[in-house]
């Protein structure tokens, strides 16, 4: 070997080693020095090799069993994935929270790391760990396969569909852990995220044995394959960039431009989903993939609302610096930056956009199947967002007017506490009035016009509509000057006084 290939090596080590991610290798580092993860890997370890045994010893026809492997593969595929489940997202969560405490929190904004890489570091670390996990009990899981019963696609395939599961666990986990809250409401919020694990689990279980069960090779386990492993991607990746780019928002100081990121990504996957769903619906006839796309979505963009108005009313001098000069490149930021202004014309603009697209389609297309069902479900959408805007408008006026001392983050609570009360002091004043009758929606849903989720109720459509779009209209008046505000303050910095602050 020559000196200059020694040398050209070394520049290359030099090379790869600065362009590694720093938080993935400081958490590997820590993580092979960890005692609590050498423990549960050999605890994982020894529970897969003991179920093992104990299953092979205690059936004694497994050689004349053709379902022993099928059977074998589930009982240790359901202790690796709730292990892993469990695992990983904790053991990555509570590394994250212990940085994100007040003790720590100075870290996250001095260090030259940007928030962007943070997670990905966090979220590669944890993709590394489970790896190792799966790639040390691979051996037992393809060991099933000589017991016969299953085939090796469908043991891989599952495998690949329950580390998707894993990592998605983990992305929320990084997500909670990011948020700026104390220990106690993380663990309420902890807590939550376990129950909701648990039904991932037992729901990924059931689809993977129906999956082993079936099999991928004949030609409608292909089919059922193709499109049930399609929908588990597509869930998978909104699922993961969806928490990764509220993650990084969190992280980012108060002064930085935090909505773009996950503003950008919720209408690139909101763009490029629905493009999706039309290729589906046509090909299958059917407005059911355009119907959930546009459910889905609203919802999304009906919690943006209560998220917008919670954010600053003043642009900050670090994201009036990044605002376009030109008016047209002005006007499309303007949705996508920081602001309560900004944040609730772009949700408003995307619930319109989703609910237009969705009836425009519906007429234009009027063969297709489960056509009622899709104007049905916008009709029912548009009229609940339309209240969800009244009631978050009227928590902001509220706030402004009344509780000037409750800071503008906490508004989304004053308009949940808003709605709350339209939903329970009409019905409860309207069910003590006529207690003695026989109680049903037809005849006394006048009672519920405060109910953002009662549009279900036919007859009485036309007074929710007059109800929500007065509320609207009233709270829209009395929130009118502060948002003309905003809006006339988007502008960028001058020239002279961005020169002056570089200089």
């Amino acid at each position: 070997m020559t000196a200059e290939s020694v040398v050209r090596a070394a520049d290359f080590s030099a090379r790869f080693s600065d362009r590694l991610n720093p938080i993935v290798i400081k958490e590997l580092r820590q993580a092979v020095q960890s005692r609590f993860v050498v423990a549960a890997l050999m605890t994982l370890l020894s529970i897969q090799l003991v179920a093992l045994a104990i299953f092979l010893l205690a059936s004694g026809d497994v050689l004349l069993n053709f379902d022993a492997g099928r059977q074998v593969f589930m009982l240790l595929y359901g202790i690796l994935l709730g292990i892993g489940m469990l695992f990983v997202p904790l053991y990555t969560g509570i590394r994250l929270a212990a940085e994100r405490s007040d003790a720590n929190v100075d870290l996250l904004f001095i260090t030259t790391i940007q928030p962007r890489s943070i997670i990905t570091g966090k979220l590669l670390a944890a993709i590394v760990l489970t790896v190792l996990i799966f790639s040390a009990c691979m051996p037992f899981l393809v060991f099933t396969y000589f017991l016969r019963g299953i085939d090796l696609p469908s043991i891989f395939v599952v495998l690949a569909l329950g580390f998707l599961v894993i990592i998605a666990c983990t992305q929320l986990a990084i997500f909670i852990a990011s948020l700026p809250l104390g220990r106690g409401f993380k663990a309420l919020f902890g807590v939550g995220a376990l129950l909701l694990f648990a039904v991932m689990y037992f729901t990924a279980v059931a689809g993977s044995s129906e999956l082993v069960t079936q099999g991928i090779g004949s030609k409608l386990g292909r089919a059922a394959f193709w499109q049930g492993a399609g929908l588990a991607v597509l869930i998978f990746l909104f699922w993961c960039g969806l928490f990764f780019s509220l993650s990084v928002a969190l992280i980012m100081p108060p002064a930085a431009n935090r909505a773009l990121p996950v503003r950008a990504f919720i209408t690139g996957s909101w763009l490029v989903s629905g493009v999706v769903a039309l290729l589906i619906s046509v090909s299958q006839k059917d407005h059911s993939p355009l119907m959930v796309w546009q459910i889905v979505f609203n919802i999304v963009f009906a919690i943006a609302l209560f998220v917008a108005v919670s954010e600053r009313e003043s642009i900050g001098r670090r994201v009036q610096r990044a605002i376009p000069a030109l008016g047209p490149s002005r006007g499309v930021a303007f949705f996508f930056y920081s602001g309560a202004a900004s944040g609730l014309a772009w949700a408003s603009l995307m619930i319109v956009a989703t609910l237009g697209l969705a009836w425009l389609w519906g007429k234009s297309h009027g063969g297709y199947m489960s056509l009622d069902d899709l104007h049905g479900s916008v009709k029912w959408l548009a009229g609940m967002c339309l209240y969800v805007l009244g009631y978050v408008l009227a928590g902001a006026a509220l706030r402004r007017v009344l509780f000037r001392q409750l800071s503008v983050g906490l508004t989304w609570l004053l308009s949940v506490f808003l709605m709350a009360l339209g939903c329970i002091v009409p019905f409860l004043l309207g069910y003590l009035l006529f207690s003695s009758e026989r109680w049903t929606s037809e005849r006394f849903g006048a009672w519920m016009i405060g109910n953002p989720f009662a549009w279900s109720v036919h007859s009485y459509r036309p007074l929710y509509f007059l109800v929500a779009s007065s509320l609207v209209v009233l709270t829209l008046a009395l929130n009118a000057r502060g948002l003309l505000a905003q809006i006339r303050a988007f502008q960028p910095l001058p020239a002279a006084t961005t020169q002056t602050e570089d200089a």
